[in-house]
């Protein structure tokens, strides 16, 4: 992250001027610390609730049709069913999608297409999230836009709108055709963008390396404003920001087009976080502030969205990036939503810096905010994630959240499969990986571990919960030949306490659940429980005992081990990990 940081602290003189046109009033507040996941879906849920009945002015959730503006409202809709599971938000759903017959297509107009596609990702995800979701109308769309030409993305929002539809229709459909198509619409707006929809326009591209900033499309390339600066639409570069965010969601880990992405959402984050006000909101106008001085909200959920996932994943530094979309998430909570839960401070339908509105919203606002609630939510006492959604040999690479993993054995014995962690345990060895950039006291940390089950001898299968140095309190999941599962809590190598999950009997190609936590010092309780995958997590922990040992009574690092016993059958076992995460207990 060396270079983004260094991107951050890198100021020009023309970003000095615009920056001395924010609005500084007093000195900044301090940041506010990381809210609580339940006060963040709160705040999305009095606005989206508020929204589905007040509406643009022209309708409301209940009468809204499947177009662009209210596709990301949607999205949000979908969003909070997921992270709530309240039925209200299902019924909204299946009612938007009925009434526009699961069809996401518009007449014709330069920006039809993929504007009207946005829909298709709302479709999709509520199809995922078990509701009657006919997909068949996005089948045919998705198939007919195979044959789109490059300019038919000719403005910058269309990334948001359907360049992540792409790598979903390939994973979909397994057809490559599919999977080369974002490349050819990304490329043709970077390095093209001419269009027969703006007289005199050539292709140039645009994106503004000098920058790190889009034109909205190629008619404001050679544009000045009033202050003589180039005219960067702050929306505009929302949507380009939380399009790479939500393509690189869809897209996986290898392909050829990821570490542009990766790449675009990291240079424009450098960029856009020097450009927020003190108040933690952003301009229209990214460069010349003071033409329009109130905050904008459209386009300061959709940075803080980009970059609270980018912090999520491992994309964004959290130390440099997090204060930031806090920041933001301050403004947009107490300046954007009002407690009647109206967002103010919208921007309407637009191509260009403008001033934003305070007595009327509309839904792509609404919905940009409730996306940017549903990332920062995640940020609560986040510690580590791993999917293991990437390949890898000889280590375990980078996890989504939590830093590099070091690991401790044969390195050819570490590997990542795209989908799960690979530790492949010969008889009598330990292998051991921890993410040494994490540090903290109080930890619950789980993991779910896969293997074929010995025929003799026992399989150690382990999560720490602090390591500091080489010591470590651990919970594992012993499983004999026979099938018994126990739950062991250690202290550095020795069991502290032990007990049989009743119940419990693993089968080859079974998968097990391990959580433990180790919180408090002096003394400090570890505690461990073990399920089967598929089964309800049990309400108690199997296994808990207090320990004092010094040395240990600090804050630390997480991990987690296998090991299988020296005279198990067969001679070595790979054991596959997903699923691993870590959060401050307690």
């Amino acid at each position: 992250m060396h270079q983004v940081r260094t991107a951050v602290a890198a100021v020009t003189v023309t970003l000095v001027a615009a920056l001395a046109a924010a609005p500084t009033g007093s000195a900044a507040a301090a940041v506010p610390s990381v809210p609580t996941r339940a006060a963040v879906l709160q705040s999305a849920r009095l606005a989206i609730d508020h929204f589905y009945v007040a509406g643009d002015g022209a309708s409301t959730g209940a009468t809204a049709n499947a177009g662009w503006r209210w596709a990301p409202y949607f999205m949000a809709v979908e969003g909070l069913y997921r992270e709530t599971g309240d039925a209200t938000y299902r019924q909204w759903l299946t009612a938007w999608g009925e009434r526009n017959a699961w069809t996401a297509d518009a007449p014709a107009s330069p920006t039809s297409n993929p504007d009207s596609r946005a829909a298709i990702q709302v479709f999709q995800d509520a199809a995922a999230a078990g509701l009657p979701v006919d997909l068949g109308p996005s089948d045919r769309l998705m198939a007919a836009d195979l044959s789109l030409p490059p300019e038919q993305y000719w403005w910058v929002d269309a990334m948001f709108m359907g360049l992540p539809l792409w790598p979903r229709w390939a994973a979909r459909t397994g057809n490559a055709a599919y999977a080369a198509k974002h490349a050819q619409l990304y490329d043709f707006l970077k390095y093209r963008g001419a269009t027969t929809w703006r007289s005199g326009c050539t292709n140039t591209g645009l994106f503004d390396a000098s920058e790190d900033l889009w034109w909205r499309d190629c008619m404001y390339v050679p544009r000045r404003d009033a202050l003589g600066h180039k005219v960067f639409w702050a929306r505009g570069n929302g949507w380009v920001m939380a399009a790479m965010a939500r393509t690189l969601m869809a897209l996986p880990a290898t392909d050829p087009q990821a570490p542009e992405y990766r790449s675009m959402l990291q240079r424009m984050s450098a960029r856009v976080a020097q450009l927020q006000g003190t108040d933690g909101m952003w301009r229209s106008s990214l460069l010349s502030p003071a033409l329009h001085p109130a905050p904008e909200t459209s386009a300061t959920a959709l940075f803080t969205y980009a970059m609270a996932y980018g912090i999520r994943t491992g994309l964004l530094d959290a130390p440099t990036y997090l204060p930031v979309v806090l920041e933001a998430w301050r403004g947009l909570t107490t300046i954007a939503l009002q407690p009647s839960g109206f967002l103010s401070g919208c921007q309407s339908v637009g191509e260009a810096p403008g001033d934003p509105s305070t007595t009327s919203s509309i839904g792509y606002c609404v919905g940009a905010f409730g996306l940017a609630a549903l990332e920062v939510a995640q940020l609560e006492g986040w510690l580590a994630t791993d999917r293991f959604a990437r390949t890898t040999a000889g280590g375990l690479g980078t996890a989504d959240v939590g830093g590099v993993w070091t690991t401790a054995g044969s390195a050819a014995d570490f590997s990542t499969d795209g989908t799960t962690a690979r530790l492949r345990t010969p008889a009598g060895t330990t292998r051991t990986a921890t993410l040494t950039g994490v540090s903290s006291r109080d930890n619950d940390v789980r993991a779910t571990f896969g293997f074929a089950r010995p025929t003799a001898g026992s399989l150690y299968a382990a999560v720490a919960a602090r390591r500091v140095g080489s010591a470590s309190y651990t919970g594992r999941a012993v499983v004999s030949g026979t099938g018994s599962v126990q739950a062991q809590v250690q202290r550095s190598g020795t069991t502290l306490a032990a007990a049989t999950v009743s119940g419990l009997t693993f089968a080859t190609n079974d998968r097990l659940h391990v959580r433990a936590q180790a919180l408090g010092v002096s003394p400090t309780t570890v505690r461990v429980k073990v399920w089967k995958a598929g089964t309800a997590e049990p309400s108690t922990w199997r296994v808990s005992v207090t320990d004092a040992t010094a040395g240990l009574q600090t804050a630390g690092s997480i991990g987690l081990s296998t090991y299988l016993g020296g005279s198990a059958s067969p001679s070595s076992l790979v054991v596959t990990v997903d699923d691993l995460t870590a959060r401050r207990g307690g």
